[in-house]
């Protein structure tokens, strides 16, 4: 019974602790690709993308730092249906660099643990602004607004 702490110990000084449950791999990787993406990393965002997803994956957000300035990234929702599938809800603040006006956008990603960590396999806008994703949207006019400075009165 002595021995007991002394191999936990052991066990915990030399990292032979099990491994992180799925669903805390699967936020991880989440909030990984999104943050990256967010921030214009788009090699560490490409490299947490399904083969098959990578390419669309890139042009959809190659605009993003040119044309769009993406603002905040916020995980609105995370379903894992089994161990090795999650679907997720991501809310995108954005804004044109063109114009002044702040966009919301929400995405639903599809992610699978491909047996090397989790991949997204696929995306699509679910609801909100359109144009995060390149899609074409008319800028918006600027608001007129009428003079409400006061008239100048000299006083002599």
């Amino acid at each position: 019974m002595r021995g007991l702490p002394a191999l936990f110990a052991l066990l915990l000084a030399t990292g032979c602790i099990a491994p992180p449950p799925p669903a805390e791999r699967a936020a991880d990787a989440v909030r990984e690709l999104n943050l990256a993406a967010r921030f214009g990393r788009t090699e560490l965002a490409g490299g947490l993308t399904a083969d098959s997803a990578r390419k669309g994956f890139l042009e959809r957000r190659a605009s993003w730092g040119r044309d769009i300035r993406v603002v905040d990234v916020e995980l609105a929702g995370f379903d894992m249906s089994a161990k090795d599938r999650v679907r997720v809800e991501v809310d995108y603040a954005w804004t044109r660099m063109d114009e002044g006006q702040l966009r919301t956008t929400r995405v639903a990603q599809e992610w699978r643990d491909t047996g090397r960590g989790f991949k997204l396999v696929s995306e699509q806008r679910s609801g909100g602004d359109l144009g995060l994703f390149g899609e074409p949207v008319p800028a918006t006019e600027p608001v007129k607004r009428r003079d409400v400075q006061f008239a100048t009165k000299v006083i002599q």
